[in-house]
């Protein structure tokens, strides 16, 4: 087994995820080989150190209104195959519209349609919906039914949780190895590696003098670290003739390690207060500097319930909902994993989507939301989940 000499002994890098992406799940064989593969990229990061925190598999398979019973069987035959998560793809604008002539109500149906039922019912399946146009423009009636999506999804599972798997996209790219956000679109199966590294960041920023002298050593110890993930991963590919698509180098933050708490060594004060755009936006510009071959949104992630100290920071009041789209116009994700009262209208909700999705355009950016409406909660009020996924914070004012 070929491996990549690295120090183990000052290095413990985790990776977020190593995403598949294959053209048809319904595929017995496709499905295995990708499993197999995943399983083989595991054991390759793990014995050189690296920890490997999940494998998942992503499609694209909404050209269509979806089979709801066989999606469910679909994810069946992935657990038992060790895939971990599945990414069904997103639906693109065009295959949103109802099906039939104009001017007719036809009774087929459309893929949105059944998404909110094949979230709730399901455990492991991811999906998104994207609400630009390759025209350029916002899809205004899309972002509308999305709204409604979300809505039912969180009052058709406990706490409104099931929205961890569903997401709105603006201008994403294809074979993106974060979830929800990705979908596959290719000619043939390929992969791609989702860094963790918010413990990177902060290994770096607390011993920094400032903050110009933080993004430099932090673009050195990325660089030198991402030369080994990429040089495993072009070893496995060749191995395997599976193309590799890159490295999503997004620090995402998991359990006590927080990115709101990795910058604040270099702030004068929390998370959310004053200078805190300037250090995500040179974060983010050092991130997409780096000497690798990127893919996905290679940005800062701003997950306010995935992320401890976020949650923390939004409970003293250090940001609010404007706070992170202001952020999300220097950063590289958007609105993710916000928690929102749970009788917000359909109105609200899709004036968060569109504002995002203007911003996107207008930046020329690839930008997503993730909202928690929390049924029976108000704003103030705090979650109570369960996930290990998630912290607990206050429901933020729409």
């Amino acid at each position: 087994m070929s491996t990549v000499p690295r120090d183990l002994s000052t290095s413990n890098m985790k990776i977020r995820t190593i995403t598949t992406g294959i053209p048809s799940p319904f595929s017995h064989d496709s499905l295995q080989r990708a499993a197999e593969f995943n399983q083989a990229c595991r054991t390759r990061f793990e014995a050189n150190g690296y920890q490997v925190q999940s494998t998942r598999l992503s499609c694209q398979v909404w050209d269509d209104a979806p089979d709801v019973d066989a999606l469910l069987a679909l994810e069946q035959k992935t657990k038992a195959l060790g895939i971990e998560f599945l990414s069904l793809g997103t639906i693109f604008p065009d295959a949103s519209h109802p099906v039939g002539a104009p001017g007719t109500h036809a009774n087929q149906q459309k893929p949105l349609d059944s998404l909110a039922h094949i979230i709730a019912a399901s455990q492991t399946l991811f999906a998104s919906v994207t609400l630009t146009t390759h025209t350029g423009d916002v899809a205004w009636h899309t972002a509308e039914t999305t709204a409604q999506i979300i809505q039912q999804i969180a009052h058709q599972t406990e706490e409104g949780y099931g929205n961890l798997r569903f997401a709105a996209l603006m201008n994403c790219p294809p074979n993106t190895p974060f979830f929800p956000a990705a979908y596959w679109q290719d000619t043939r199966i390929n992969f791609g590696i989702g860094w963790q590294a918010a413990d990177l960041v902060h290994q770096t920023f607390k011993d920094a003098p400032d903050l110009n002298t933080a993004l430099q050593h932090l673009k050195t110890r990325m660089e030198a670290e991402g030369q080994q993930i990429v040089a495993l991963a072009q070893t496995l590919a060749q191995e395997h003739h599976i193309p590799f698509v890159g490295i999503d180098v997004s620090p995402a933050p998991m359990g006590d390690e927080s990115i709101a708490y990795a910058i604040e060594p270099q702030l004068p004060g929390h998370f959310g207060e004053r200078g805190t755009l300037t250090a995500c936006a040179n974060l983010t510009r050092t991130l997409r500097e780096l000497h690798l071959p990127l893919c996905g949104y290679s940005g800062l992630m701003l997950p306010v319930l995935e992320d401890i100290g976020l949650g923390q920071r939004s409970q003293a009041g250090c940001f609010n909902l404007d706070s992170l789209l202001l952020y999300s116009a220097v950063c590289g994700t958007g609105l993710d994993t916000i928690p929102i009262p749970g009788d917000a209208s359909t109105a609200q909700i899709t004036a968060i989507l569109t504002d995002v999705a203007v911003l996107s355009l207008r930046l020329s950016k690839p930008l997503s939301v993730r909202l928690f409406p929390v049924p029976g909660l108000k704003a103030g009020e705090m979650t109570r989940f369960q996930s290990p996924y998630l912290t607990n914070t206050p429901v933020m004012s729409i």
